[in-house]
């Protein structure tokens, strides 16, 4: 998990467990530094020509430049971290951040935390139609199962190891709900040892100028805001929500392990179900040839809403008639990094080396901003959005490469399309970025 540490000297056992089923020698070290880690400090370089409009499940390079210094301590039933950061770019005014900033501490089996840290949650390895990396962490707090222990009861010792999460938090001044709150919660499960499902919930609710009582906070809960059949007209509609179902299929066929994954995340509800879906699919495969491992993916996602299993409407997903500027924080999508109404195939490989290299290489064919229409709408000072302005069809091949150096971790990224994107300015067709970290551990 970027951006923080667990508070405990022992990694969850769902981690662990997707260390060892992905053959990786590097991420079974990282593991074992983070057990041993208890207090300790880091900094952070690094510089791009443009900032990145595309970011996956791997380590970002994130601004045209960034600096950040970190100094982390955990003890058994706590964890912290003070992240301060500078970050120079053409787009985001806000230069000092505390992104990746957190105060955690364990009560059973619980954990409650305060901070601004990345979550991912779906199965996809090069976006997530839910909360991803692809915008800055939204700060707030959050309460987390610490170990995703089975059911003692032998009613409901059928839903097998699980993990529950809440979070709620709040978004930026310079929007047209200027600070609007977030609420997520996230309920995984895996009922066989081969199935992992997942459910989650988003919502946007209140804000300058927005019910913010407790009859606003409990509509927005229990999902009770979906315009007229609900009762309420445009004025009154207390939330943005999405919500929807994923999953990951794990097997083993000739002891080479293969995954299948699925995400569907819905705009609206209907009969008690998400609907308006935007769907996301893929497959993978782990191979153990040479002196390394590979990870082999084909991920398909469509953010179209409607998209595989109903009718298409564009301008509807991640978007919202009261929240105008949509479900993003600071300009960019918190969820898919292909943002609404885009068609994308990707074709992907990642070389992990025993020398704690790794190589990531991935070709995707886009269609952004299907039919060319944008429906956001932006505050006057708010920062811009990272959305094609009109309909295009790239192609877009991404290198990725992390080598230890200087005591440190060195991130290179290397990508390019065959066009360039417009968005708010026309972009670079090449984007080239270094980032390099350093850990003090004491």
């Amino acid at each position: 998990m970027k951006g923080y540490r667990l508070a405990r000297h022992s990694l969850p056992e769902a981690e662990t467990e997707r260390c060892e089923s992905q053959h990786a020698a590097f991420l079974e070290k990282a593991l074992r530094q983070a057990k041993q880690s208890t207090r300790g400090a880091s900094i952070t370089l690094g510089v791009a020509n443009q900032e990145p409009l595309y970011t996956s499940f791997d380590t970002q390079v994130e601004d045209e430049q960034t600096s950040q210094v970190t100094l982390y301590g955990m003890g058994d039933r706590w964890a912290g971290r003070l992240a301060i950061g500078y970050v120079d770019g053409d787009r985001d005014n806000e230069y000092v951040r505390m992104d990746d900033s957190y105060l955690a501490g364990i009560v059973g089996n619980w954990q409650l935390g305060v901070g601004a840290i990345d979550r991912w949650w779906g199965p996809g390895w090069q976006s997530s139609l839910a909360l991803s990396n692809n915008a800055r962490p939204i700060p707030g707090v959050w309460l987390s199962r610490q170990m995703p222990l089975a059911p003692q009861s032998p009613w409901l010792s059928w839903i097998g190891p699980w993990d529950l999460q809440f979070i709620a938090g709040r978004q930026e001044q310079d929007r047209a709900v200027p600070d609007a709150h977030v609420l997520g919660a996230r309920f995984v499960f895996k009922p066989l040892d081969s199935l992992q499902i997942g459910l989650t919930r988003l919502a946007q609710w209140g804000g300058e100028g927005r019910p913010q009582n407790f009859q606003a906070f409990w509509d927005a809960t229990i999902g009770r805001d979906n315009g007229e059949s609900s009762g309420f007209d445009d004025d009154d509609d207390p939330s943005n929500q999405i919500g929807g179902v994923d999953f990951r299929l794990s097997l083993n066929p000739g002891d080479v392990p293969l995954g299948i994954y699925g995400q569907f995340i819905g705009e609206d509800e209907a009969g008690g179900l998400p609907s308006k879906r935007s769907s996301l699919a893929g497959i993978d495969i782990v191979t153990g040839w040479g002196k390394g491992s590979q990870r082999f993916f084909a991920e398909a996602t469509e953010t179209v809403a409607g998209s595989w299993f109903g009718d298409r409407r564009h301008n509807v997903m991640y978007e919202h008639s009261t929240y105008k500027t949509g479900f993003r924080y600071h300009g960019r999508n918190l969820a898919s990094t292909w943002e609404g109404d885009a068609k994308v195939t990707t074709l992907g490989v990642q070389q992990f080396f025993r020398n704690d290299v790794t190589v990531s290489l991935s070709l995707s064919r886009a269609t952004l901003n299907d039919e060319g229409s944008t429906r956001a709408v932006l505050h006057i000072d708010g920062d811009e959005i990272l959305q094609a302005a009109d309909e295009q069809d790239i192609t877009l091949a991404e290198l990725r490469i992390g080598h230890p150096l200087l005591g440190g971790r060195l991130n290179w990224l290397l990508s390019t399309t065959n066009e360039a994107v417009v968005t708010y300015e026309k972009r670079e067709r090449f984007t080239a970025g270094l980032q390099w970290t350093r850990d003090i551990n004491w």
